[in-house]
């Protein structure tokens, strides 16, 4: 009998810790405490992989700490980038949402919508 309840507890433990190890969201990226920016982009979209390649060629030596986040696939990230807007960028939401590339700045409080932006202000931090 105490066999039985033994082997009962360790296969609820196993099934349990399995549940939250998978349960957690999928990291897509490296994860600053303190990062530089946080890139918001979406898988499939031709800009956000604009700047992905202008990370991979300038920032080799990662200078720059970035927080990468794909919100397509993650709503977890998705709702992140929504709040982050409402609370000091709304005027990037546009009538069909918020589109990608975004990325914030955790320092100035400041949003950057699309491509260009983005770069300018990564390579702005670059050059400091």
């Amino acid at each position: 009998m105490i066999k039985k309840v033994i082997y009962f507890l360790v296969i609820s433990l196993v099934l349990v810790g399995t549940y939250f190890i998978l349960s957690k969201p999928p990291t897509d990226g490296s994860s600053y405490e303190n990062p530089d920016l946080v890139f918001y982009w979406g898988e499939g979209c031709p800009h956000c992989e604009t700047v992905k390649n202008w990370l991979s060629e300038n920032n080799q030596q990662n200078i720059l700490k970035i927080n990468s986040k794909e919100v397509y696939k993650n709503q977890n990230n998705s709702t992140e980038l929504f709040n982050i807007v409402n609370q000091y960028c709304p005027e990037i939401k546009g009538d069909n949402g918020i589109g990608v590339p975004a990325a914030f700045d955790p320092v100035g409080k400041k949003c950057y919508q699309g491509s260009d932006q983005i770069i300018k202000f990564l390579g702005d931090k670059l050059t400091k």
